[in-house]
């Protein structure tokens, strides 16, 4: 199974688009059983495929809807409030995944509260209740035998939902706009790679499939960034040789009334589904190869 993470620790970078776009590629164009994962406490990722709704308990925050699958007459939800998010992993309860609009797609939102609990865990606890949980439930034997792969969305940060998240995946990507701030995230990533990278046993590697120019413009300021990166002898074989455009009908897509829904549903001429299908296919070459 193949567990591939949209990482960075600067917000606004479009980690929650490349995660949809990778989401519904394996999923829709691929045929691939795929569950998707959002580990960012805002839940853009969930609210892609979900009604969210608002938590009574935090009102700043989001959790999951009713589960389909629930029922208040049945003995075995006696124990069970009917909603289900990724963040159970840290409180010793099973994830009912939710099924989507797409055959192949499966999805463990995430809850707001619970994950930000998570993250502010007390670093003596930490490693025990936060970094171990995601890779053991990775690891099940349902969630093997279920998915063929794994699409996570993170938050923007580098504490401990992230790092659950580098010891559980298989893959990662970097996404970045070619601006001063989020590029500086970049370096933040690979620093987080390489720690983790050593730390692994040396048959179950962490590859890092590359750092991806996204939300990118035709601009001075963004060429002149992206040429840096590809001329710094550090990183420049990790810059990936595709990217994506800022497009507005990326935004659209995210809408509740949109229609199409998926940026894969548009006509083969469509200039922001050939960039979507170039950028995915390459990621999955990588990694299924």
């Amino acid at each position: 199974m193949k567990v591939i993470a949209f990482v960075n620790n600067k917000g606004g970078v479009g980690k929650t688009t490349c995660s949809k776009l990778m989401a519904e590629y394996l999923s829709k164009v691929k045929k691939i059983p795929t569950l998707g994962i959002d580990f960012d406490p805002q839940c853009n990722f969930s609210h892609q495929y979900l009604k969210m709704e608002i938590d009574p308990a935090a009102p700043e925050g989001l959790m999951p809807p009713i589960h389909p699958d629930y029922a208040t007459d049945d003995p075995d939800h006696i124990d069970w409030d009917g909603r289900s998010s990724i963040s159970e992993i840290f409180y010793g309860q099973g994830v009912v995944p939710y099924p989507t609009y797409l055959q192949h797609l499966d999805l463990a939102p995430g809850h707001a509260e619970k994950l930000l609990a998570a993250e502010a865990v007390r670093k003596s606890e930490v490693v025990d209740k936060v970094h171990k949980q995601l890779a053991n439930f990775l690891n099940s034997e349902d969630v093997k035998a279920a998915y063929d792969a794994v699409v996570i969305d993170t938050a923007p940060s580098k504490g401990p939902l992230t790092v659950s998240v580098m010891k559980a995946a298989t893959h990662i990507v970097i996404p970045s706009v070619m601006e001063e701030q989020p590029v500086q995230g970049i370096y933040g990533m690979l620093q987080l790679w390489m720690q983790e990278s050593l730390a692994r046993e040396k048959d179950r590697p962490l590859k890092l499939i590359g750092i991806l120019p996204n939300m990118f413009k035709q601009t001075r300021l963004h060429k002149d960034i992206l040429k840096c990166l590809q001329e710094n002898p550090a990183i420049s074989k990790y810059v990936l040789p595709v990217s994506l455009s800022q497009r507005i009908v990326f935004a659209e897509i995210d809408a509740e009334e949109a229609n199409p829904r998926s940026i894969f549903d548009y006509s083969v001429s469509h200039v922001a589904k050939q960039e979507a299908e170039e950028v995915c296919a390459y990621i999955t070459e990588r990694i299924f190869s």
